[in-house]
């Protein structure tokens, strides 16, 4: 499994697969539960890599 664990890092790995988003549409996605991540704590979340490209194609199907 492929996680990282801040937005920063979300944002950098989006950009590397050409779908650059702003951290205020990621912070929107996340508190709207529409982004795939796990809380660990109030101020701790974890991103896994696999569920975000799963959830970034099963979107792009929707258009």
């Amino acid at each position: 499994m492929r996680r990282i664990r801040t937005v920063t890092s979300l944002l950098e790995y989006l950009d590397s697969i050409n779908c650059p988003m702003s951290r205020s549409t990621v912070n929107k996605l996340i508190r709207t539960n529409e982004m795939p991540y796990i809380r660990v704590s109030e101020r701790v979340l974890i991103f896994d890599l696999d569920a975000i490209d799963n959830w970034l194609s099963i979107d792009n199907l929707d258009e």
